[in-house]
C-alpha cells in the first residue's frame, strides 16, 4: 500500500505571499454606522474575496473585519467567518493592505470634494464677474 503524504505546517515551505490588489467598494458615512467601509480583493489571478469590512470602536480603533455570515444559535446572532487567513501573520499583513487602501480613498475623496468646493467657488466668482459689466 502505497504511503500516503502527510506533510505538516512545520516541514513545509513557507509559501510566497501572492499580489493582493484592494478595491474599497463604498464608504459609508451614516450618523452613528460603526462600518465605515466595504472593500473586496482579488488575491492572484486567481480569487477575488467580498465584503470585507473597515469598521471603527471605541475600544479597537480602526478595524477590518473578515466576510462572515451570521446565523442564530441559543437565541443569539453568532457570525462565523467565511474567508479566514491561515496565519495571524498573512491577517495582519491583509489587514494593513485594507486599511492602507482605506485611507488612501479617505484621501482621494477629500481631494475631490476639494476640488468641487475650489470650482465652485470659480464658477461663483465668474458669475459676480459677469453680472455686474
Amino acid at each position: 500500500m502505497p504511503k500516503k503524504n502527510t506533510t505538516t505546517a512545520t516541514t513545509q515551505k513557507k509559501a510566497k505571499m501572492p499580489p493582493i490588489d484592494v478595491q474599497i467598494d463604498r464608504l459609508i458615512n451614516y450618523e452613528g454606522s460603526r462600518t465605515k467601509a466595504i472593500a473586496s480583493i482579488s488575491i492572484g489571478e486567481w480569487f477575488n474575496v467580498h465584503g470585507f469590512r473597515i469598521t471603527k470602536s471605541e475600544e479597537k480603533g480602526l478595524f477590518v473585519s473578515m466576510p462572515a455570515a451570521s446565523f442564530q444559535k441559543n437565541g443569539k446572532t453568532v457570525y462565523s467567518e467565511t474567508f479566514s487567513p491561515n496565519s495571524a501573520e498573512v491577517r495582519k499583513a491583509l489587514n494593513e493592505k485594507i486599511l492602507e487602501a482605506y485611507e488612501q480613498k479617505l484621501t482621494e475623496e477629500q481631494n475631490e470634494d476639494q476640488e468641487q468646493t475650489d470650482t465652485l467657488s470659480e464658477d461663483e466668482s465668474q458669475a459676480l464677474v459677469t453680472q455686474t459689466m
